[in-house]
């Protein structure tokens, strides 16, 4: 069973997105700062980390990217960095994946249907449940 790793300050998106991701087959572990998020990326050794963008302790999710790559040497751990940036500030460009400014996998405008989430959970691992497991009808 693959271990997840979401960091998002939001209680609500933690608590849902843990159901969702229960239900088909995977340990979740949560982490509601970056300092935290550091933390359990050291000694929980996920699988594969939810990142959110905007993080409330003067973190930003790309910082913590950035950490996760370059101090603590976890150039191979998945990260999908989640963000509702571009629908609150209407920035007039698009985040996207790259090696120095945002070093992550996947990067997806909040909210996130539950069903993408997981599907690029599973994309992200390679493997992990079936696709048809513990199917859900959300919403």
């Amino acid at each position: 069973m693959a271990k997840i790793l979401v960091v998002d300050d939001d209680s609500d998106f933690q608590r849902v997105h843990r159901v969702v991701l229960e239900s088909r087959g995977f340990e979740v572990c949560a982490a509601y700062t970056a300092e935290e998020g550091l933390e359990k990326v050291r000694d929980e050794e996920p699988d594969l980390v939810i990142l959110d963008v905007m993080l409330p302790d003067g973190y930003e999710g790309f910082e913590v990217a950035r950490h996760v790559r370059e101090e603590l040497g976890q150039r191979d751990l998945p990260i999908l960095m989640l963000t509702s940036i571009h629908a609150r500030k209407q920035v007039p460009y698009r985040f996207a994946p790259d090696d120095e400014w945002v070093p992550v996998d996947v990067f997806l405008d909040k909210p996130v249907e539950p069903e993408m989430l997981v599907k690029k959970v599973i994309e992200m691992l390679g493997e992990g449940p079936r696709a048809d497991e513990g199917k859900v009808d959300y919403l």
